[in-house]
Order: C-alpha cells, then structure tokens, then sequence
C-alpha cells in the first residue's frame, strides 16, 4: 500500500511542480519511479515498465504519443547498462545510472524532435531544457532514489528470486 502511495505521490507531484516551476522543466519523476525499479527489474523488464510509464506520462500531458514512452525506454535501457557496470549501489553509483539515465532520455528525444520538427533549427532552446530537466532530475532522484527503494525493500513484490 505505502508504494502504490509512493508511485501516485510521484505522478501527483509531477503535475504540481510542472505549475509551480511553469517557464522551468520539472523533474522527471516518471523517471525516477522507473529508476526505482533499477535492482529488482531485469533489463528488458525494466524497458517495458519505462515504456509504459512514459506512455502513461503522454497520456496524461500534452505534445505527441509516444516521445515520452520512447525515452523512458531508452533511459531504462541506458540506466540498466550502466548499473551492469558498477559494483555496488551507493550515492554516487546512483548519482551515475541516474545521469546517464536522463542523458540517454534525452539523446532519444532529440532524434525524435529532429524527425517530428524536420529540421534541427529548435535544438538550441531543447538543449537548455535539456539541461535544466537533467540537474532538476539528478537532484530529486538522490533524495527520493532512497526512499523508493527502502519501500521496495519492505514489500515482497518484485523479488528478483520471484521473476
């Protein structure tokens, strides 16, 4: 109960801070509740869940079908990859997965705007947003990463013994 509290938490929260920082990108907390599923997910499982919540996350704001759910997969697979490299999970070995996780978001999104605009003439102003949504996402993610996984630590649900 306390994690399905946890996960409406986050996607309540992202509306509300999408108002209160309006000319500002909110963080990424659809993100960071894939991210959260980081240790207990294997990688392909982990690209479906970030595919799905980026699908919910289109469903729920505005713009085009599929540009969120596309780069959520891509920050799954990405975040997954660097988590195979790292030996253990302390602050900065998520402060990494989380980077690389936004960064390959990111990468994705600017291939999709580049084929949604035709033409790259917007990638300036998608840059800065690029890069305000990557330090705004990094900073959330270390304080509500913890959280996340101390309740997923109580729940017997996504074992990885049970997968």
């Amino acid at each position: 109960m306390r994690l399905l509290l946890f996960y409406l938490v986050l996607v309540l929260s992202q509306g509300f801070l999408a108002a209160l920082l309006a000319p500002l990108p909110p963080p990424d907390l659809f993100l960071i509740a894939v991210l959260t599923l980081l240790y207990r997910l294997p990688a392909w499982q982990l690209v479906l869940v970030g595919y799905g919540f980026g699908l919910v996350q289109d469903v729920i704001g505005h713009g085009a079908l599929g540009v969120h759910a596309l780069g959520l997969a891509a920050a799954a697979l990405v975040a997954t990859t660097v988590r195979a490299q790292l030996s253990q999970q302390g602050f900065l070995e998520r402060s990494l997965a989380v980077l690389a996780a936004v960064a390959g978001k990111w990468a994705v999104t600017f291939v999709l705007l580049v084929w949604l605009s035709g033409g790259v003439g917007d990638l300036g102003g998608a840059a800065a947003v690029a890069a305000l949504d990557m330090a705004f996402t990094v900073v959330a993610a270390m304080a509500l990463l913890p959280w996340g996984f101390a309740l997923l630590a109580r729940t017997r649900m996504l074992q990885r013994e049970l997968l």
